[in-house]
């Protein structure tokens, strides 16, 4: 084989491989999604299927539909809120700062043919150096592979700074917690920027939702929970 076609094989593979890690990497990272409904607390254990799950997380989203949602820094050990928003660091131009973002609004939360995914559209307020970044809303799509990896993923959306710095971003998130009683999400998240600005930060925060399942009730059970052998939901002691 010529050197250039080798090289352009290993240019193309390179290219696949850059590919596939973009894809939600941060899922990787969640092992059992942790649950809570109701009475009940812990780890999904097939106790829920992924249809219930995520008929769960769109009850939470259409009650919450247009109402700012705090997002706040956490440990996935505690999921606990330690600091507001989520930040990383952005070289905008010239100019090194941190991009920052501490809420978003979710609407547009529809159905979809597919029982395993439904779209919904959302606005993340942005800032760098404390100045706001002016984007378009964002179009996103949560999907459901498995009762222990669901996804919201986001079309990369147009973002300007000062009208002089045009960038395109990206913005995903990886569930690792959904307690619907207390209204919070867990999720390891994902956001880069480039163009005008160009950086990418990822880290663990927590979703809260201003509404969350009045006590009495259970979106989770919309459906019979699936019976599994010696499988049951796990109750935490703390």
């Amino acid at each position: 084989m010529g050197t250039n076609r080798w090289s352009l094989l290993v240019t193309i593979v390179a290219a696949l491989l850059v590919s596939a890690c973009t894809a939600i990497p941060q899922q990787q990272a969640v092992k059992t999604v942790h649950v809570c409904a109701a009475a009940d607390c812990g780890s999904t254990d097939q106790a829920y299927s992924t249809v219930q799950l995520l008929a769960g997380f769109r009850q939470l989203l259409k009650e919450n539909e247009g109402e700012p949602v705090t997002i706040c820094n956490s440990d996935p050990r505690t999921r606990t809120c330690e600091s507001a928003g989520f930040c990383y660091f952005v070289l905008g131009g010239i100019l090194p700062g941190n991009g920052c973002a501490k809420s978003i609004v979710f609407n547009e939360i529809s159905s979809s043919p597919n029982s395993d995914q439904f779209s919904l559209k959302a606005k993340m307020p942005l800032t760098f150096i404390w100045t706001p970044v002016s984007c378009d809303t964002m179009t996103g799509t949560v999907s459901g592979h498995s009762p222990d990896e669901i996804s919201i993923e986001f079309q990369p959306y147009y973002c300007n700074w000062m009208k002089v710095g045009p960038m395109t971003a990206t913005f995903n998130l990886a569930v690792d917690s959904l307690d619907l009683s207390r209204g919070q999400v867990g999720v390891y998240v994902s956001h880069a920027v480039k163009g005008g600005g160009n950086g990418r930060g990822s880290g663990y925060v927590v979703l809260q939702f201003p509404k969350s399942m009045p006590d009495g009730g259970n979106w989770l059970t919309g459906q019979p929970v699936l019976p599994v052998a010696g499988k049951q939901l796990t109750r935490d002691v703390h």
